[in-house]
């Protein structure tokens, strides 16, 4: 309740999100099938309206009903999914793609495993201890990411200094991985 009232009120406020999709999803969403998608933690859908004009079906999760609204609005291919990802569960065995973008819920790893289809790819990119946040349980460890995959074949595995959106200096993860049994 808390998160959905706090994400609802910086949409209603004039937050402005970014507009073009993370860079690691434009690099790498190719090595998906084109076929569905879920964005998790969507917000207000760069990521699900540039995959769904991709020719990608994508199931768009997100807290905030303010977001989700929006979402309902941008492409006939987003299919906007209001729900608490504390409890969220994806069906297992559904999804060529999966992509988490800026957000962290640790519980949701092994079902975003079992949600992936056989050769799905997971793209994953999220903020490292050492970045400005007023919770350190929305920040990962040193190669945690990295350690919490290993299950999958990685593609592609970065942690690196970025400067974000309020021009501030933040650490990132960034992974790309296939399922492959």
């Amino acid at each position: 309740m808390q998160d959905r009232e706090r994400w609802n009120q910086k949409y209603l406020s004039g937050f402005s999100a970014e507009k073009e999709p993370s860079e690691i999803v434009k690099n790498f969403y190719h090595l998906a099938k084109a076929g569905r998608a879920l964005d998790i933690a969507a917000g207000l859908g760069r990521n699900s309206l540039f995959l769904a004009e991709k020719g990608f079906v994508v199931d768009a999760v997100d807290v905030s009903d303010v977001a989700i609204e929006k979402l309902k609005t941008l492409h006939p291919n987003i299919n906007p999914i209001h729900q608490d990802l504390k409890i969220y569960r994806p069906e297992k065995d559904k999804y060529d793609l999966i992509i988490n973008i800026n957000f962290l819920e640790r519980i949701l790893f092994p079902y975003i495993k079992e949600a992936l289809k056989k050769d799905g790819v997971l793209i994953f990119e999220t903020f490292l201890e050492g970045s400005p946040s007023k919770n350190s349980d929305f920040l990962l460890r040193k190669n945690e990411l990295l350690h919490s995959f290993l299950s999958l074949e990685i593609v592609f595995y970065q942690e690196k200094e970025v400067i974000t959106c309020k021009n501030e200096k933040a650490y990132k993860a960034y992974l790309v991985a296939i399922k492959r049994c």
